[in-house]
Parts: C-alpha cells; structure tokens; sequence
C-alpha cells in the first residue's frame, strides 16, 4: 500500500513539473531573457536558409543581428523542421522537441543505473525541466537545446565505450565509437563551447591507456566530422577577403586574460549547481565528517579571494551588467557593487571540485580540466553556456560517491534537488518578469544611487 502511495506521488510531481513547463510555453515565460531575440536572429536566419543555402551561409558572419553560434540548429530547423511556416507553430514544436530531451536524459540515466525505478529515474532527469535557460531556449524556439540533446547521447556513447576501453574491439564497440564521435561533432556544431568534450574524451583515452584501435578510430572519425565546421568558419565572403563584421563567432578563441578573470565567476557556477547534493550529502553524513572534506578547502579557497579583493585584483566583479551568473545578481540585489556572496559560492565550488578530483583523478580531473580552461575563454561568461551541463556531467559521467548518497534515499534527493531548482525557477521568473522585465531597468538600477 505504502509503495503504491509513493509511487502515486511520484506521478503526481512529476505531470506537475511537466505541466509546469507546457504552462511556461502558453503563457510565454523568459525566465531567462533573451527570448524575445528570436525575431531579430533565429526565426530570419531559419528563412533565410529556407530561401537561398549558400547565400545564407556566405554571408552568416556579416547579417545585421548574427548568431554568435554555428548555423547548425537553424540548418536542421530549415529542412528537417516542418513546421518553419509559422512561428507559434514552430515555437510549439521546440518546445515539445526539448521535451523529449527530458526522456532521452532519463534513458541515459536509467542505463547507467539501472537499478534505480523508473519514476525515481524520471523525477530526477525532471530537473531540466525546471532550468530557466532549457525552458526559455525551448518556447522561444532557441537552438541552445539542440546542442543538450546531442550531448547527452555522446556522454551515453562515452559510458558504453568505457565499458569496453581495453578489450578488443567488435563491430558494436567501433559503432559505438563511431556514434560519439558524431553526437560530439553535433554537440560542438550546435553549441561551440562544447568542443571540450573531444578534448575531453581523447585526453580521457590516453591517459587510460586506452585501446590503440579507439583512439584511431575516434581520430579519424573527428577529422572526417570537422570538414563541415570548416567549411562554414571559412565562408566564400572570407576567401574574397572582405570584412569581417561579426568577430563574435569566434569569440571561443583562446584569450588567456579571460580565464584568469572568469575562474571566480566559474567556480561559482559549480558551487551553485552542486549546492543541493552537498544538502543531500549532509543528511546522509555526520557533521565532523562532513565538516572535514569540505572545511580546509573552502577556507584556502575563501581567503585568497578575500585577498585577491583587498589588492583590488577583483574589483570588475563588482562592476558586471550582464553575464556573471544569477549568484552574482543576487548578490548586487543585496548590496551594489558587493561580490562577496559570489566569492563564498567560488570557494564552495572549489571545494567540491577539489573533494572530485582526489576521488577519480584519472576521470574527473581529465573531464573537467578542459572545462574549467574552454569556458574561461569568453570575455563575459554567461550562465547559459553551464546550464544544465554541470548536473548533466554529474550524473553521466563524473565518478564520485555522491552519487551512491544521492540515490541511498533517492525520494528525500529528489525533494531537495527539484526544490532547490523549483526556487530558482520561481527566482528567475520573478527577476526577468516583474522586477526588471527589461535590461534598461536592471541598468537603472545598477545606477541608482
């Protein structure tokens, strides 16, 4: 009786989330912004590539409003999309297409543990259901979430070649190489900072010492794949030297300065988004213990920021008016100018990152270093680029504890991961919709003595 009741309100939370966000579609939410940028980018570039391919592609660098990212979404939703007539019609289809990215995350995660029920399973992947930036990319007919679907398969392709690293390769094992590599391709063309994870995976084979035949395999298979980004970095408008007049596709070059000043901003992503593992963490841990992994690190790590600030190395942290993450706004919302609360999330963010290292040096520390180095390329780091990366590595391939904690009593997990989230949802709802529903507002604000 007892299993039947818990398996009632599983359903029952779970038709709610999922409610939740076909709500979101209808009554046009933007908890994130920058969905009103639809009508200015994707929908014209879409039509355009309906209209005229090659033109589109000659002059995608140098279009009035460009896309900063590859035009490998709006290709897709040009020719296999059919419902690029109208735009309500579209935006309802990416909406239900980001949908099912939610069950394409239960599968994976229903693979690697399989010994975890199905609702249990379905209320935990429900989280990207609650992410402010995959519900906005989703009923504003953004191409972010093409890029999501694409890597949650190559980290399912990952987990089933490492199965196999040193044994000799069947036909299935080589497909499954094969397989990775191209979602990887399609993540990368979709999304460009995702161009970690080839780094990522070759670094992973290498140091695993992993079978020669993998490794040619997936060499020659990323070459094969990287003729289209080739094609499309280096357009017919550049070979006839003309001007450049969007940079901003290339804005993931490497730029030294910039990772520098983005580690901060980074580690404080991590400790926002693994925040609520820690709370499970803790009700399955003594406090001394608990205390003691984490304590030593976050003090190290606190106190060189402290300084860092006291010197004025980190005064432009109080000086953003976009990008920096929802942490550092609400910290500006305490006090403007003030970047304190950001650098307590950083230094909780180092601890646990230092706490995943030292558990599986040899996976998470090749997995992540990349990561931590891509991402520190842009001059202003946004928080969409870790959104939901960060809770997709942690449960599909990161190697840690945590997870054996998480899943020790996954109904109390889930209550305090989707709560957690369900506020930040709610947050970020209020912030874009009712507080400052326009940039010029926050600005203002900023401004305001």
């Amino acid at each position: 009786m007892d299993d039947n009741r818990y398996s009632f309100f599983k359903i029952f939370f779970i038709c709610l989330i999922s409610l939740s966000f076909f709500l979101g579609y209808y009554f046009r939410e933007n908890a994130a912004g920058g969905g009103g940028e639809f009508y200015l980018i994707s929908w014209p570039i879409i039509q355009s590539f309906k209209s005229d391919f090659w033109l589109t592609l000659q002059n995608y660098t140098t279009a009035k409003h460009p896309d900063y990212q590859l035009p490998f979404s709006h290709i897709i939703n040009a020719y296999l999309n059919p419902f690029t007539d109208n735009i309500k019609s579209f935006q309802l289809s990416t909406t239900v297409i980001s949908f099912s990215i939610y069950f394409v995350f239960a599968f994976v995660l229903k693979k690697i543990y399989s010994n975890i029920n199905n609702f249990d399973i379905l209320l935990t992947s429900s989280v990207l259901l609650l992410s402010p930036f995959f519900r906005t990319s989703a009923f504003w007919g953004k191409n972010e979430n093409y890029g999501w679907l694409f890597f949650i398969l190559a980290l399912y392709f990952f987990f089933e070649i490492k199965k196999k690293l040193h044994s000799e390769q069947s036909n299935k094992d080589k497909l499954n190489v094969i397989l990775f590599c191209f979602t990887s391709a399609c993540a990368l063309y979709a999304r460009q900072a995702l161009f970690f994870l080839p780094i990522s995976y070759l670094l992973y084979l290498v140091v695993n010492k992993a079978n020669r035949n993998i490794l040619l395999t997936s060499i020659i298979s990323f070459s094969i794949l990287a003729i289209p980004g080739l094609i499309t970095v280096l357009p017919l408008s550049l070979l006839e030297n003309t001007t450049l007049v969007n940079p901003g596709l290339f804005s993931w070059l490497v730029k030294p300065d910039h990772i520098i000043k983005n580690v901060p901003i980074l580690l404080s992503f991590f400790g926002f988004y693994l925040l609520p593992i820690l709370i499970i963490e803790l009700f399955h841990s003594d406090f001394k213990s608990f205390f003691k992994k984490y304590f030593i690190n976050f003090i190290v790590a606190l106190l060189f920021f402290v300084l860092l600030a006291q010197i004025n190395l980190l005064e432009y942290l109080g000086n953003y008016k976009m990008s920096g993450g929802a942490v550092l706004k609400l910290n500006y919302l305490i006090a403007k100018n003030n970047y304190f609360l950001l650098l307590i999330f950083s230094s909780l963010g180092f601890s646990i990152l230092i706490r995943l290292f030292r558990e599986d040096i040899k996976n998470n520390l090749v997995i992540l270093a990349p990561i931590l180095v891509v991402y520190g390329f842009p001059e202003f780091l946004y928080q969409e680029y870790v959104e939901p990366l960060i809770i997709l590595l942690f449960f599909l391939i990161l190697k840690t504890n945590l997870h054996k904690l998480y899943f020790k009593n996954i109904s109390l997990s889930n209550f305090i991961f989707l709560s957690y989230f369900a506020v930040y949802l709610a947050g970020s709802i209020y912030f874009k919709h009712f507080a400052f529903s326009t940039f010029e507002e926050w600005e203002i604000f900023l401004n305001a003595q």
